[in-house]
């Protein structure tokens, strides 16, 4: 006995059920929930390992000028009352002129020292600000003086170097001091040969800091200066930073100002770390609270609320 056979019309599929349909859906969404953090995940490191590797370059460039210049530490700004020395930082920008106010910032002084200024000094999210300011100026320099606000990584301009600004405390007290006596030291280090504790102190680190656009305040990644969480005071030191109500210091969202919460440092890699180099040449990813004490800023703190004061 023959058993007919159920065929299917040419041109045609058997559909799938409700329930095959059901279970492809819950697979796939299944999927995406494991590939898409992981997805997210990589890279999140990815940003953090290139930023990493950036602050790596900058601070080996920012100790190779040291070095050149017989051991100081270079100003993180130097005064506008004084004259600039061509030769100490470069007076055109990929064939732009640099602004007189921007070529006092650390940054026109080390590109020299870099083996590729651009990809170590604007990295990630700075990296397209950097290409627009540049592309989309309509004055040129000024698209060169934004570049110098922003770079990727804030110098410790405070303690390393010097600020040469009356707006910077350690700079002011130091010309207060120096004014009584010529021999006295600054306030802030001015050696990298002398500096006692290089692998503990910040160098560099992710930074973040105010943007004007088009006339709106905003805040962006990338600012060039860092400021310390504790500031001198009548009675010792105040916390330059916003404080919580059991006594730390606030942790930065986006919408803070940056240099109240936070001394425009930015934590923003995972788990609120920020990329930090020191001193010494060494790269670290830390948490944002464990740069809240002062013997992380200066090498004359003795304690994590220190604040430099008149002898």
């Amino acid at each position: 006995m023959r058993i007919p056979q159920t065929t299917t019309p040419a041109g045609s599929r058997p559909g799938f059920t409700l329930v095959e349909l059901m279970a492809v859906v819950l697979i796939v969404g299944v999927l995406a929930a494991i590939l898409i953090p992981a997805a997210s995940s990589v890279s999140a490191a990815a940003r953090t390992t290139l930023e990493r590797s950036a602050a790596r370059g900058v601070v080996a460039g920012w100790r190779q000028w040291s070095l050149a210049h017989n051991g100081q530490l270079m100003p993180g700004q130097t005064d506008m009352a004084t004259p600039l020395p061509s030769h100490e930082a470069p007076q055109v920008w990929n064939g732009t002129e640099i602004p007189e106010i921007a070529r006092r910032r650390w940054i026109w002084r080390l590109v020299d020292y870099l083996d590729d200024a651009s990809s170590m000094l604007w990295v990630n999210d700075q990296e397209a600000f950097h290409n627009n300011a540049i592309a989309h100026a309509a004055n040129p320099a000024d698209g060169v003086y934004l570049a110098t606000l922003h770079p990727s990584l804030g110098l410790n301009t405070d303690f390393l170097g010097g600020r040469q600004s009356s707006a910077c405390d350690t700079w002011a007290l130091s010309e207060f001091i120096r004014a009584q006596d010529e021999g006295a030291q600054p306030l802030y280090s001015d050696s990298l040969a002398r500096l006692r504790r290089p692998a503990e102190l910040i160098a560099f680190a992710s930074s973040r800091g105010p943007y004007n656009d088009s006339g709106a305040d905003r805040i962006i990644e990338g600012f060039w200066r860092l400021s310390p969480p504790w500031k001198p005071a009548a009675n010792g030191a105040a916390p330059r930073w916003t404080q919580t109500a059991d006594g730390t210091f606030q942790m930065p969202d986006e919408q803070a100002d940056p240099e109240s919460v936070g001394g425009f440092l930015s934590p923003r890699h995972a788990d609120g770390k920020v990329v930090v180099a020191a001193p010494d040449g060494h790269v670290a990813v830390e948490s944002f609270e464990a740069l809240g004490s002062m013997r992380r800023w200066s090498d004359d703190a003795t304690g994590p609320q220190w604040a430099p004061s008149l002898p």
